[in-house]
């Protein structure tokens, strides 16, 4: 619920997922869909967050909303991961209420995959708070090299999102946050230092940390570019060339959506939590789920508390 998606979309394309049989999928709704789940356990929530909520108040008046009812069944142990379309303000606020920061963690962030030319590369923060002292970006640095090592890469490289390559550069968090991590010695990841929005996407590092301001505005505006140059492309072809190139097209495409990534881990809370864009399309939704799947069988909080 709460997505900008009709939930009865979602709820049929849930359906088609097919799921190994030690997995158990738990729909979280309003009641007149219930019937419509067929076979899948539902449970009922009266309320709804919506997109223009104000989270906080949200959360407050509306404990029995499907966003908290879910968190709930999160905290309890009754389901391993949650995974949600609605409000990212109030699912970030809900999280840290109820399910609380893992001990030592400051504040959680919004961790995604984005592709680059080499492997793709885990950003965060990418919306679950605006502003980053440089104690949260070094957490957001070992946060992040934990994710990438339940993916398989044993020795994380981590940069810092700044406007120039040199440590000077930067507003005075970013540059206490260089000697802040530099001097850290964390052997979770090696640090590669300032990386400029132009180098991103080489994907000469596995993490790249930034406060979530920045990073919300990046991930939007590389999201953007990739759908513009896609149109351009097909927009200005000529037929005959389409034809030849239409294959490579649509690799491109499906490199660079989204929906083809595992939305976005709220990192840092006590639970796996999954957070997907308002918009994605019901395709996009189960590959959350289907990433949710993943870092639970990977055990993937008792790794990130490991490397804490």
């Amino acid at each position: 619920m709460g997505s900008e998606n009709s939930p009865r979309a979602l709820l049929e394309e849930i359906k088609s997922i097919h799921l190994p049989q030690t997995v158990r999928l738990v729909l979280i709704g309003s009641p007149e869909l219930e019937a419509l789940a067929g076979p899948l356990d539902y449970c009922t929530a009266l309320e709804v967050i919506e997109m223009h909520d104000s989270p906080l108040t949200a959360v407050r008046k509306k404990k029995n909303s499907s966003l908290c009812a879910g968190l709930r069944l999160l905290q309890t142990k009754k389901i391993d991961a949650f995974v949600s379309a609605g409000n990212t303000g109030a699912l970030v606020s809900a999280s840290k209420m109820i399910l609380g920061n893992l001990p030592g963690i400051l504040r959680p962030a919004l961790l995604s995959l984005l592709p680059t030319k080499k492997k793709p590369d885990a950003v965060l923060d990418l919306g679950a708070g605006t502003q980053a002292k440089a104690a949260h970006l070094l957490q957001f640095a070992t946060m992040g090299a934990a994710y990438q090592k339940t993916r398989g890469i044993q020795h994380p490289t981590v940069g810092l999102l700044n406007i120039g390559s040199e440590e000077t550069k930067g507003t005075s968090d970013l540059r206490l946050a260089y000697q802040k991590i530099h001097k850290s010695k964390n052997s979770c990841f090696h640090f590669v230092g300032n990386i400029e929005g132009t180098s991103v996407f080489e994907g000469d590092v596995d993490v790249l940390i930034t406060d979530g301001f920045t990073g919300n505005i990046f991930l939007k505006t590389a999201e953007g570019m990739a759908s513009l140059i896609l149109d351009r492309l097909y927009t200005h072809t000529f037929k005959e060339n389409l034809e030849i190139i239409q294959p490579y097209l649509v690799d491109l495409r499906h490199e660079l959506h989204h929906a083809q990534y595992p939305g976005a881990l709220l990192a840092g809370v006590n639970g796996i939590v999954i957070k997907c864009h308002g918009y994605s399309t019901p395709q996009g939704f189960t590959k959350a789920i289907q990433g949710a799947i993943s870092l639970a069988e990977k055990n993937f909080l008792h790794s990130l508390q490991s490397n804490l």
